[in-house]
């Protein structure tokens, strides 16, 4: 007993230690999220509209007015990014085969817009292709792009860099992945294009803003997108998005299609909603939250 009640109050005084412990500074604003408010998050350019991950749901998205357009890159095996979800073309397309093992001519033979998972329950009777990222950008040029790094080889963030920094886009495009890893060397190499927070760190922030020590998190990138909840817990709650605001950090949450849920996010405070359907979204945004 005396053993446990020594180490309750060593890890007493040591929780006490941390939460005087000062703070971290915020993050510095970025170009990105200057002068912005609520943003609407065209999630694949708005999938629910017309098949995700291409031009022409992009051209659509920004046409009805979304802020950001939110796409995901793989590197094929002639060093080309293509605007895509998946490792394999056979999910969303009439064609098979892995990105990273095929040319960017092989892959653009295929049609896209066929499949369930990409389209559910609609048919798409233009014939519309796999875009690389710099058709995209030169599309649209003014545009704002939140884009997921999917493979974790370091020849795909080289590559996008090299293509950010190209086309002058630095200033318009925040780059997120799940692995932590790879955002990790792209910040290194491309200091200039801010990032969002891999799994792992947002995971981390999550878990200190659970025992109330959020001010420990040094944030190494500009924003978070996380979902509203997870296997039944509820991930996004105000004192979260009070500590992400505290540290100058942007919330995003994906993937909200409910009319409902949308509106309890913009009431809980959040800076954006990633979304099959911008539309909706534009719908339901006041004109008092969303800038104009």
């Amino acid at each position: 007993m005396k053993l446990i009640l020594k180490l309750m109050i060593g890890l007493g005084v040591l929780y006490t230690g941390l939460l005087i412990i000062p703070g971290y500074e915020p993050v510095a604003d970025t170009t990105f999220y200057k002068n912005t408010d609520f943003s609407v998050i065209a999630h694949r350019g708005g999938r629910g509209l017309v098949p995700g991950n291409t031009i022409e749901a992009a051209v659509n998205a920004v046409e009805i007015g979304s802020d950001i357009i939110e796409v995901d890159v793989h590197l094929t095996a002639d060093d080309f990014l293509v605007v895509r979800h998946d490792a394999e073309i056979d999910t969303t397309t009439d064609g098979s085969g892995l990105i990273a093992n095929m040319n960017l001519i092989d892959i653009q033979a295929h049609k896209v817009g066929y499949h369930e998972l990409d389209y559910p329950n609609k048919i798409e009777r233009k014939v519309l292709r796999v875009p690389t990222l710099k058709s995209l950008f030169q599309r649209l040029p003014n545009q704002r792009y939140l884009i997921e790094l999917k493979p974790q080889k370091i020849t795909s963030a080289d590559a996008l860099c090299e293509l950010i920094v190209t086309h002058n886009l630095q200033g318009q495009v925040v780059v997120g992945s799940f692995h932590t890893s790879i955002l990790k060397y792209f910040r290194g190499i491309c200091a200039s294009v801010p990032t969002s927070l891999g799994k792992s760190e947002v995971s981390w922030l999550v878990f200190l803003e659970r025992l109330h020590l959020g001010h420990l998190f040094k944030s190494p990138g500009y924003s978070i997108q996380l979902p509203f909840d997870y296997a039944g817990v509820k991930i996004v709650r105000p004192s979260l998005i009070k500590l992400a605001h505290d540290l100058n950090l942007t919330v995003d949450v994906w993937t909200v299609n409910n009319s409902d849920t949308m509106r309890v996010l913009i009431e809980l405070g959040v800076d954006g909603i990633i979304t099959d359907r911008p539309d909706l979204l534009e719908s339901v945004v006041s004109v008092d939250t969303k800038r104009k």
